[in-house]
């Protein structure tokens, strides 16, 4: 069940009954709001045989919920990244121009595209300028700048938003937890309904939730070392890294914001940490502090050790101070 971005969904469904429906689409926005499932919903919308689309009963909805519809293909990642590999984005584009399988549209989901080459967008241009009537295209990425402004010219984005905490805890106690999990995980969450499932299904996820709360104690209380302790309990974990750096970064744009005013709403999986940040941080040394951890992310990303990143980080946040 889709919850949230209803604007969306009746923006897609009125260019379906418009018959004005765009070949070419970009879901974005944080992990966890249901990029890739709205990817899927619009799959059923195009294939469904009913004519309230999507119906989730007819053979094709039934079998694109279980992604074994021949017809709509999820594009396969590769490497060490998690790209799409030239060689895959060819076949794609081969494949393209042959005729469904079994109905009038086939519709290929290139998810997660944050780091989807170059040469592998381009391959893609020529197929997305010129797309043969029957095929679709969907993207789903966290920001649009992960694409070329070359792809962005020719596709529909839509930038998907955090449901309610009311829609949250809905969903969540559909999905079998407890109200009192739930709520714990929408305080760390709030709006999100992917991440607020992992936080609870996953243990990895609440242990990084709580090595956050450390390293904003540590930062608060000018302890260098302690912070570098924390830092390290990721170990050399490229991923874990990236998403602790992520969660602490939200930490700091909760406290800025709340050195405007303490009634704007928080994003962070730690408001209260937040809450006493703002009260030491000064407008310069929350820039600071923003750009040290944007350097930090891009190194990670850039394949640089990460004991060192997280080295000379520690001691800019300290010294930020």
């Amino acid at each position: 069940m889709l919850y949230g971005n209803q604007n969306v969904r009746s923006a897609l469904s009125h260019m379906a009954k418009s018959r004005r429906l765009a070949q070419t689409f970009l879901f974005y926005g944080d992990n966890g709001l249901g990029k890739k499932t709205l990817a899927q919903w619009l799959a059923m919308r195009l294939l469904c045989t009913e004519p309230d689309a999507p119906c989730g009963q007819c053979k094709n909805c039934r079998t694109i919920q279980k992604n074994t519809h021949p017809d709509v293909i999820w594009a396969e990642h590769s490497g060490k990244l998690g790209g799409f590999s030239v060689e895959t984005v060819r076949r794609i584009c081969a494949e393209a121009v042959i005729a469904p399988n079994s109905g009038e549209r086939k519709v290929y989901i290139f998810a997660d595209c944050d780091r989807m080459d170059i040469r592998s967008q381009n391959i893609l241009l020529k197929i997305i300028e010129e797309p043969p009537a029957f095929a679709y295209f969907i993207f789903t990425a966290s920001a649009r700048q992960s694409l070329l402004p070359t792809i962005l010219s020719r596709l529909v984005p839509f930038g998907l938003a955090p449901c309610s905490e009311a829609e949250t805890l809905q969903a969540l106690t559909e999905h079998g937890f407890a109200q009192e999990d739930a709520q714990e995980a929408i305080q760390c969450f709030h709006g999100n309904i992917g991440q607020c499932i992992g936080y609870l299904e996953e243990e990895g996820v609440r242990r990084l939730v709580s090595l956050t709360k450390d390293a904003v104690r540590c930062i608060i209380n000018k302890n260098e070392y302690d912070l570098l302790k924390t830092f390290f309990q990721v170990g050399s974990d490229r991923n874990q890294t990236l998403r602790l750096l992520q969660l602490l970064d939200q930490v700091f744009r909760d406290a800025m914001v709340l050195r405007m005013s303490a009634s704007l709403p928080c994003i962070s999986c730690d408001p209260d940490g937040a809450g006493l940040l703002s009260g030491k941080l000064s407008g310069a040394g929350g820039q600071h502090d923003h750009k040290c951890i944007g350097k930090a992310l891009a190194a990670v990303q850039a394949n640089v050790n990460v004991q060192l990143i997280l080295s000379a980080l520690c001691a800019e946040l300290i010294a930020g101070k």
